[in-house]
Order: structure tokens, then C-alpha cells, then sequence
């Protein structure tokens, strides 16, 4: 497909604005992504994103306003997370794909020995009998065994 900006290139980056119901897509070239985008066209204008958003009030602690937040891109204290959250849950769908963070601190023991075993079954298939070793370990711990 040809780039709808140029219209000369190649489109290698495919931009993609969701509205409430209304979506489009932009196909671009590298060159004119980085014109219009910043950052090789990853860039994410928060303002664009956010477009749509009923009118916010402003964070009780600090005063920072979502209108604000959206020219910025910075909140001015911890407390606009939750102010802002019903907003902030669509744009971080949109730009990460999930609405929920889990530290690795916060995850379940057995994602890690799924995890690992898997990591260890390829470490044995590889030959890389070291690494198996060193992954063998980590499970016996992980498994409340102790370290051998």
C-alpha cells in the first residue's frame, strides 16, 4: 500500500485512532510517520488519544486538570490516578493493550515455574546444560525446596 500522506512511498507504519465508535487508519511511510510522529512514529500524542473525553474535573489534591494532563502528558500527583481512572482505563487499552499492571513482586509463584520450566525444557533441548542446571535451581526454589 502507498503512503496517504506522500503518496510516493511505501506505507510501513499503520496508525490507528479510535473515537468512541468512530475508528481510522492512517497508512504512512517511515519517513512521513517520523515527520508527523516523533520518535521513528511510535510517538503517542496524548491528546489525540484522549479526543473524545467528556469534560473532567480536576484532581481534589492537586487541582491538575485532565485537560491539562492531556496538553502534558504528566499528572501532578499520585492522587490523578484515581481521580482520572474511568479515562486513563480506555487510553491505557489503547496504548498498551491491557488495563492492569502486575509487578513482578505481585505475581503468582506458579506463572514463575511455568515459566521456568518451560525456559528449562528449551535449555535441554538446546544442549545448554548450564543454564539448565542454573534454571533447575530456581525452580527447586521457587517449589519451597531449598538452595542446592
Amino acid at each position: 500500500m502507498t503512503c496517504q500522506n506522500c503518496h510516493e512511498h511505501e506505507a510501513t507504519v499503520v496508525i490507528t485512532k479510535i473515537v468512541g465508535e468512530q475508528h481510522s487508519i492512517t497508512h504512512l511511510c517511515k519517513t512521513c510517520a517520523n515527520e508527523l510522529g516523533g520518535a521513528d512514529g511510535v510517538a503517542i500524542n496524548i491528546q489525540n488519544l484522549t479526543t473524545g473525553s467528556e469534560q473532567v474535573g480536576a484532581c481534589e489534591t492537586c487541582g491538575k486538570t485532565f485537560s491539562e494532563f492531556k496538553q502534558s502528558g504528566l499528572f501532578g500527583c499520585a492522587e490523578c490516578y484515581t481521580q482520572f481512572e474511568p479515562y486513563l482505563a480506555k487510553l491505557f487499552k489503547r496504548v498498551q493493550g491491557v488495563t492492569a499492571h502486575v509487578s513482578p513482586e505481585l505475581r503468582l509463584p506458579n506463572d514463575d515455574v511455568t515459566s521456568l520450566e518451560a525456559e528449562l525444557t528449551d535449555a535441554v533441548l538446546s544442549e545448554d546444560f548450564e543454564r539448565a542446571a542454573t534454571i533447575r535451581d530456581r525452580l527447586v526454589v521457587l517449589k519451597g525446596g531449598s538452595k542446592p
